[in-house]
């Protein structure tokens, strides 16, 4: 039996149409999900960059010294901008070093200071471990950082050192995770952060008091310049 076709029945013509249609359509919204999306993430980096130039050459106790990261450091980590100081207490005697970097999340998820940090003659020893560490220390909200030691290879003229390290996205929340690139996909950009401590004696505790005092006195810092840029975009974007 035949099949009679009414005049309202749609066509070859018709349906090759609509695939046409629905391939342009899907087209389009790729497109603008692309580049859309990495114009908006390249916004927000941008005005995450702007926070770390506005961080304090001084802060709570400590004085500081600029530290500059070479240009191979600056294009293997992603970093858009930094902050890195070696900071000292004029009364306590506290000395380390505090750097804050913003940067692309594929590069700056990927280079722990095991893989850093072997780089210049240091090596892991024993277990970095995840440490909870209290709102108190990180500025207002609990976090997590990493913390090793690391010792330097047998003929290597420096010495050892105590080293946190975490990421946040958004500055204020801070992980460690076991697997970073995995955990950070699509984040539009990190913040990464190392608080290190002269290790020598392996007194231990004096170490993690330094690295908690040195915490807490510039991780509020940093949340206000963070308020100061999101304040000002307001404004702008009120404008």
């Amino acid at each position: 039996m035949k099949t009679i076709q009414g005049s309202d029945s749609p066509g070859k013509g018709f349906y090759l149409g609509l695939a046409a249609v629905v391939t342009l359509i899907g087209g389009v919204t790729l497109v603008q999900d692309r580049f859309l999306g990495r114009t908006l993430s390249n916004e927000q980096m941008s005005q995450a960059a702007l926070v770390l130039g506005l961080l304090p050459d001084k802060f709570g106790t400590w004085q500081t010294e600029h530290r500059e990261m070479s240009e191979s450091e600056i294009r293997q980590t992603g970093t858009k901008a930094y902050y890195s100081r070696v900071v000292w207490q004029s009364r306590g005697g506290g000395q380390g070093t505090v750097m804050l970097m913003c940067g692309q999340t594929r590069e700056l998820s990927a280079h722990p200071p095991t893989v850093c940090f072997e780089g210049v003659g240091l090596t892991l020893d024993g277990e970095a471990k995840a440490v909870r560490l209290p709102a108190e220390t990180m500025g207002g909200q609990e976090g997590e950082l990493m913390a090793a030691h690391f010792k330097p290879e047998r003929g290597v003229n420096k010495n050892p050192v105590f080293v946190y390290w975490g990421w946040s996205r958004d500055g204020r929340r801070w992980e460690a995770p076991s697997v970073p690139r995995l955990s950070f996909v699509g984040a539009p950009f990190l913040y990464k952060l190392y608080v290190v401590r002269d290790d020598t004696g392996r007194s231990g505790t004096r170490q993690v008091e330094v690295c908690d005092q040195i915490l807490k006195e510039f991780l509020p810092e940093f949340h206000a310049a963070i308020d100061r840029v999101a304040a000002e975009q307001s404004v702008t974007a009120a404008n």
